[in-house]
């Protein structure tokens, strides 16, 4: 086939035209299909939307369903950050906000398009709101202002309504009602999917952004007590803002019950064989069993190439996506190691940049101890002792200008453990474990348990170039694993 042809799809999920003929089938697909979690948690490139776009597929072709799909434009959700939100930013608020956007969007939807057999009264007054909002609930950021307005106009602040706060943000949102013609519906037999995404756009890790967001987690909980059966409602967060708002709330046991995305060296290479085979099929080309080295090379120095590949990720789609396309790009024959080898610069480059971009509401400016990483520490080693490592963080701590709070913070008590677990925390560097009946292994924080010691540590390959770190040959335990093998750790490589 031409390799140097192949399109590997879109980098965003919404826009991929193609993204149903090649999506990967998983455990976490079943679960969802069969409604068993509400709560969808990935980072930064995993498939939180074409797992969203998938069930958005497989819930439209059920009969007597109705697909709501709510997905706030970053323009959205910034005009709710930067309204004044001086004394509404409380959960509270936002958890009905919530509620009025998600029923009336359920009632237009069913208002629209339903006949039959629903509650006549209860499918009357749907009907009724989807021709008042012309056949579409409002925006999100058109209730909020609508709610705003009605708060303002009774009390002037929510904390004037006292202990009658929630019956009265009940009544201005008109919960009872809605809540009553919803459930009617449902136990006449309507089924309703909602799914919520692209949450993470425009969240700045404010108070009110999180107060945003478990309003979010609050509403859904409270949907699915009118119909457990009938109306399931799935909300896909980012696992960094999953992670921060659970440790926010009181509530946390509620929404505890998540699918968290995990991907293994097989289901990765799945992913890979199924872009292929499309492309084989667009090149008038029969599809194979295992196309895999139609297009990479067998091994790449002493490693078999999967594994390769699938190391210098943080075993997420989006990465693994991006390295294939680097490489397809640059080569006009064959598979070819020596060019799969050579697009890992770029790669590496491009990869750190994502993570500090991922990780900027957190820990802004974070690129910048990278830039003097990658220039005080040139030629480095990869694998550092707890002394190395520390000395490090030290200078780093010492000379770099990063006058940012969570940066000012470290530099103020020379809190070199705290930047220690951050590396860790973003998936720069992995704990790196001796010993043991399962010989020496590097924990990373995106895939293990675990309560790192920083005895040791390893820069993960996917960073290694682009921070200049040595480049030394190596025999890799991973040569001695097979293409087919599902064990997706990843090996020390000896010295």
């Amino acid at each position: 086939m031409k390799v140097d042809q192949i399109n590997w799809g879109d980098d965003s999920a919404e826009h991929d035209a193609s993204l149903m003929n090649y999506f990967v089938r998983s455990t976490a697909f079943t679960r969802l299909t069969n409604k068993s979690k509400g709560v969808v948690v990935g980072r930064k490139g995993s498939g939180k939307s074409a797992l969203r776009k998938a069930l958005e597929q497989h819930f439209s072709d059920h009969q007597d369903t109705h697909l709501i799909s709510i997905s706030p434009s970053f323009n959205h959700i910034k005009n709710v950050l930067n309204a004044n939100m001086t004394g509404f930013s409380e959960e509270i608020f936002f958890q009905h906000t919530w509620l009025r956007q998600i029923m009336l969007d359920c009632l237009c939807k069913i208002g629209h398009s339903a006949k039959g057999h629903y509650a006549t009264e209860s499918l009357e007054f749907a009907r009724k709101v989807s021709v008042e909002l012309n056949k579409t609930s409002k925006d999100f950021v058109e209730n909020i202002t609508d709610i705003l307005s009605s708060v303002k106009a009774k009390a002037g602040s929510l904390g004037d309504f006292g202990l009658d706060l929630e019956k009265e943000l009940r009544n201005i949102a008109e919960v009872d009602s809605l809540s009553f013609h919803l459930k009617a519906l449902a136990q006449g037999g309507a089924k309703f999917v909602i799914l919520i995404d692209d949450l993470d756009l425009g969240w700045n890790n404010s108070d009110v952004s999180n107060n945003l967001l478990l309003g979010l987690l609050a509403a859904t909980a409270s949907l699915k007590a009118l119909s457990p059966e009938n109306i399931y409602s799935c909300v896909f967060l980012r696992e960094d803002v999953y992670s921060i708002l659970i440790r926010k709330t009181q509530h946390s046991d509620k929404y505890r019950n998540i699918e968290p995305i995990r991907w293994d060296k097989k289901t990765l290479v799945d992913l890979l064989n199924a872009r292929i085979n499309h492309n084989r099929h667009l090149q008038l080309l029969d599809r194979k069993l295992d196309p895999f080295f139609d297009v990479f090379p067998e091994t790449v120095g002493t490693s078999y190439t999967a594994n390769w590949l699938i190391e210098r990720t943080l075993e997420r789609p989006r990465e693994l996506i991006q390295l294939a396309r680097y490489y397809t790009e640059q080569i006009s024959g064959q598979a070819d190691a020596e060019i799969l080898k050579g697009s890992e610069q770029v790669y590496s480059n491009w990869k750190l940049d994502d993570l500090c971009t991922e990780y900027s509401n957190q820990y802004p400016g974070l690129i910048v101890i990278f830039q003097y990483w990658k220039t005080k520490f040139f030629r480095g080693k990869y694998h550092l002792k707890r002394t190395d490592i520390e000395e490090k963080i030290l200078e780093i701590i010492c000379n770099v200008a990063l006058n940012e709070k969570w940066f000012n913070e470290i530099t103020n008590e020379l809190d070199v453990q705290l930047l220690l677990k951050i590396f860790y925390e973003v998936g720069f560097i992995g704990d790196f474990v001796q010993g043991g009946a399962g010989g020496s292994k590097t924990f990373y924080s995106f895939k293990d348990v675990h309560e790192p010691i920083f005895e040791e540590v390893q820069i993960h390959p996917c960073f290694r170039k682009a921070v200049n770190t040595v480049v030394r040959n190596s025999s890799n335990n991973n040569s001695a694993v097979p293409l087919s093998s599902t064990d997706n750790a990843i090996d020390e490589p000896a010295a």
